[in-house]
């Protein structure tokens, strides 16, 4: 009985991080399309810019992350993921992203923080 209650909430757990991990995914798509981003990026596939899964992959866990995607998202970005999209096995047809001017620094940092939460 004692394994078995032991399985079920392991079970549990596991269901609620999968489930915490697509709530996230949502909240990026959601933005992502309230504020633009989405005619470049989807969370799991190439548009004409890398997916957000991927971006989260390379900057997660890097010193000054945040603050440089903030930046790029405010002041744009030029052939910034040519070199890496070999890296993730993807094709980026933009090279460059514009500056977002209907997204202030506030709304950056929210963007930024959630797309470094995806695995």
């Amino acid at each position: 009985m004692k394994k078995l209650v032991i399985s079920l909430m392991a079970v549990a757990t596991l269901s609620s991080v999968a489930s915490a991990g697509e709530d996230v995914a949502k909240q990026v798509e959601k933005l992502a399309k309230e504020y633009g981003c989405s005619g470049c990026h989807a969370v799991d596939k190439t548009v004409a810019g890398p997916p957000f899964r991927v971006i989260a992959k390379e900057y997660k866990g890097k010193p000054n992350a945040k603050q440089t995607l903030v930046k790029s998202i405010l002041g744009g970005s030029m052939m910034k993921w040519q070199a890496k999209a070999k890296k993730y096995g993807i094709k980026i047809k933009m090279a460059y992203m514009p500056a977002q001017h209907g997204v202030n620094k506030e709304k950056a940092e929210k963007i930024v923080d959630l797309i470094l939460k995806l695995d």
